[in-house]
């Protein structure tokens, strides 16, 4: 597994919002999410979360001004983080933690979560934004792109995880 790079180099105010399905809603989250934004985020990254670990990285990190869900009638579907961290990424937004709840795969959920956390950055006068994701994520590595990311190499692994990654996204021809 490699993490890789990705920004939006601007203009940021061009990453217009994406539609949902009837019924899906975005919203900022409250104190009353954190336990379904911990079982979203434990089954989205496979990885233990709980509400303590949501407070300290999400709901009450300085650096995170807000953490955006998308839910339905059942309930959550997926979550987002807008992050701001401008010692490391100096007029930069960082979008952080996105994850989308198996059942809700494939509905634009994740890439109406970025968005909003675009357009958030936007609204706080950054003028770029910067995600990490993982290579074997190849379905949120095509939304970033389709959003207007593009592929940024910190080293040469990374470089070499982008080159055996963008024929799996886009085919070979022969």
């Amino acid at each position: 597994m490699t993490q890789l790079f990705m920004t939006h180099p601007g203009p940021l105010d061009l990453v217009t919002p994406v539609p949902l399905s009837d019924g899906i809603t975005l919203r900022s989250a409250t104190k009353a999410d954190e336990s379904a934004i911990a079982e979203t985020l434990a089954e989205s990254f496979a990885e233990a979360w709980d509400i303590a670990r949501v407070r300290a990285e999400l709901t009450e990190a300085t650096d995170v001004p807000v953490t955006w869900v998308a839910e339905d009638a059942q309930g959550i579907l997926g979550v987002a983080s807008e992050r701001v961290m401008p010692d490391t990424y100096p007029g930069a937004g960082y979008v952080h933690y996105v994850g989308v709840l198996d059942r809700a795969r494939g509905r634009r959920i994740g890439a109406a979560l970025t968005a909003r956390c675009v357009q958030g950055f936007f609204e706080r006068g950054l003028t770029r934004t910067v995600l990490e994701t993982d290579d074997f994520r190849a379905p949120a590595v095509v939304t970033y792109l389709r959003l207007g990311f593009v592929p940024t190499y910190r080293s040469e692994l990374e470089q070499h995880a982008w080159s055996a990654l963008f024929p799996t996204l886009f085919g070979t021809k022969h």
